[in-house]
């Protein structure tokens, strides 16, 4: 199991590392069709998706999130691997979860249309 040490988003010369969860969605590499007799595949285009939960800062200075226009979301975990996603956009917005710690959370879904290991 790996652990992630440090989550930053940068787009529109901001830095935004107020991250507590990081969720990466499954790649698809093939589709599955049927034929006739058989079954074929189909290879697809890598679409990279990942959930972030964003804790909003107590001030109230709120990000506009739509104004996110290809950014760069890196992800350290603790064994030194670094996760780069490029040609980052925000998908989805969801509503503010408050939990037991007095924050307020909202899961931001993320599309990318690079994505690096190093």
């Amino acid at each position: 199991m790996e652990y992630v040490s440090r989550v930053k988003l940068e787009a529109n010369g901001k830095a935004i590392t107020d991250f507590k969860t990081v969720t990466i969605k499954v790649r698809e590499y093939y589709k599955q069709i049927k034929l006739m007799h058989k079954v074929g595949f189909l290879s697809v285009n890598q679409l990279h998706a990942v959930t972030v939960g964003y804790v909003e800062p107590e001030s109230g200075a709120e990000i506009d999130w739509a104004t996110l226009i290809n950014g760069t979301l890196t992800i350290e975990l603790e064994n030194g691997k670094r996760i780069t996603y490029t040609g980052v956009y925000v998908l989805t917005v969801g509503e503010a979860k408050y939990d037991g710690e007095n924050e307020s959370v909202c899961d931001i879904e993320l599309g990318a249309t690079g994505r690096v290991e190093e």
